[in-house]
């Protein structure tokens, strides 16, 4: 007969799993939405659809994909600054970073969102924002495959 302890760790670590968060951007969404009179630093489909009507030129929404996955579709108002440049792209003087990517360097306080394809890389840039002490940074964690889907159906 089985012990005890054999049965009821595997149950114990099924349990736990359950309520696991199940991916780094749904943990960060948890630890950083409870801030006092911060945003949460995921945002939303609904966030990003009222950025587009809106036209908001106060939030930088930042596309870190590839040229080629670009050219398939962007968000509208988006800069496209791929993640491969993005360490090197916030540490740029600003006139040097104009130059190079098109448009005004945002700076540390400002609202910057990231987004990719699924929510991956733009994870990756928003953590390197972060440790470079951009404190408005923020991830659409669904980013253009769930902008895209949102997008084309009816509301």
């Amino acid at each position: 007969m089985p012990s005890f302890a054999s049965l009821a760790i595997p149950a114990l670590y099924q349990t736990s799993r359950q309520f696991a968060p199940r991916s780094l951007a749904a943990l960060r969404y948890v630890q950083f939405s409870s801030k006092v009179g911060s945003k949460p630093e995921v945002v939303t489909f609904e966030e990003i659809d009222t950025l587009v009507q809106k036209k908001d030129k106060d939030v930088i929404l930042i596309d870190v994909r590839e040229a080629n996955e670009v050219a398939q579709g962007v968000i509208p108002t988006s800069r496209h600054v791929p993640l491969g440049n993005i360490q090197e792209a916030l540490s740029l003087p600003d006139k040097e970073f104009e130059a190079r990517f098109g448009f005004k360097k945002f700076n540390k306080d400002d609202e910057v969102i990231f987004y990719c394809r699924s929510g991956k890389r733009s994870g990756m840039a928003f953590d390197m924002a972060k440790q470079l002490g951009y404190n408005g940074a923020r991830n659409y964690s669904g980013s253009w495959l769930d902008y895209e889907a949102k997008a084309k159906s009816p509301k």
